[in-house]
């Protein structure tokens, strides 16, 4: 992340770090704020590490398109009569990848911080483990080819969307 500051913005910086400083010296806040009215951008780029990219509209939408699916899938397995042929594992939300979809595993865990989507992601592991975009794609595509049904769904449509996780020359 490429930070570039004017000199005004430094220095608002630099006074909110020292009031900072002055409430909690035990974390070290009155060394930011030399930092950056030093204007030594080196010494203070460190300052922003801790800060992640922003997250794309696509990528954002993509998260709660998922979401929507998944939160549809649950509630409509939920209340099949008939529910053979399908696992009640697989209308769970997997999660996002840690290692290779971080972005959207954040957002995820954010998400459930502010109380949003909590009956897809409570009480579950949210890194999958494995990379899920491509399937997640599938999925939403066979989602929308059906014209985006909303819950609850059917037993066949909820097997079709399920189908689409398998790689098309796996079926």
């Amino acid at each position: 992340m490429e930070i570039d500051l004017t000199d005004k913005e430094r220095f608002a910086l630099a006074m909110q770090f020292e009031m900072l400083d002055a409430l909690k010296p035990e974390n070290g806040y009155g060394g930011y704020a030399q930092s950056l009215l030093s204007g030594h951008k080196w010494l203070y780029k460190g300052i922003f590490t801790i800060m992640s990219e922003n997250l794309s509209d696509e990528k954002a939408q993509h998260v709660l398109d998922v979401l929507d699916l998944f939160s549809d899938l649950k509630y409509s397995f939920e209340h099949l009569d008939d529910k053979s042929g399908i696992e009640e594992r697989e209308v769970h939300f997997p999660g996002f990848d840690g290692n290779n979809e971080p972005e959207l595993l954040g957002f995820a865990k954010d998400l459930l911080k502010y109380h949003r989507y909590e009956t897809v992601l409570q009480d579950r592991e949210l890194n999958s483990h494995s990379q899920t975009t491509e399937i997640y794609k599938r999925m939403l595509v066979k989602w929308l080819q059906l014209g985006r049904p909303r819950a609850p769904l059917p037993k066949e449509t909820i097997q079709d969307i399920l189908a689409a996780r398998r790689y098309p020359g796996n079926r």
